[in-house]
């Protein structure tokens, strides 16, 4: 079985999206996003992160992760979204399921988690996640919906890499394994 990377974004002050739900925004850098492609076999997808692609059949011409996607959703759209030869859709009522075929999918690739506050809690509970790719955007937003729960353990994880750009610092924090 392959790593589970997590990938998020948070503002300053620690809120994925604003109090209407609006997110913090997206500023990937161009090779974090080649390096998780070429990482990834798989990728498990809150429904919001799913829903902020906008037209559902975007995905399949678009979408730098040509991969099976499994969206954590209790509502399949219909009709389906479109597909390729590479990227199929599944669609999973909980986290644990979908974790589970992720995995299953990707073999000893990883499985990428890209989601909200609550995908990201599931994936960083589960004691599985061996990386967070992160983006601290630079805004405020003063309330809203936080990242990260303030029991998550963090202090098997350390800072392995660190980008700035103008609009986010960019780390890539990696967890420390027993020796």
């Amino acid at each position: 079985m392959g790593r589970m990377i997590v990938e998020a974004a948070t503002s300053i002050d620690g809120y994925w999206s604003d109090a209407d739900g609006v997110t913090v925004g997206d500023a990937r850098r161009a090779a974090m996003v080649a390096r998780l492609a070429d990482a990834c076999g798989a990728v498990v997808m809150s429904a919001h992160a799913f829903a902020a692609g906008g037209d559902p059949d975007w995905y399949a011409d678009n979408y730098m992760l040509q991969v099976p996607i499994f969206v954590v959703t209790d509502h399949a759209p219909v009709p389906a979204p479109r597909e390729n030869a590479r990227l199929h859709f599944h669609f999973r009522a909980d986290f644990a399921s979908a974790l589970a075929a992720a995995q299953k999918a990707a073999g000893e690739k990883a499985v990428l988690v890209i989601g909200g506050a609550r995908t990201v809690s599931a994936a960083l509970s589960t004691g599985k996640a061996d990386e967070i790719w992160l983006r601290v955007m630079s805004r405020a937003l003063g309330k809203g919906a936080p990242l990260f729960d303030p029991d998550m353990p963090f202090e098997d994880y350390f800072v392995s890499e660190m980008e700035n750009t103008p609009s986010a610092v960019h780390m890539r924090l990696e967890r420390r394994h027993p020796v």
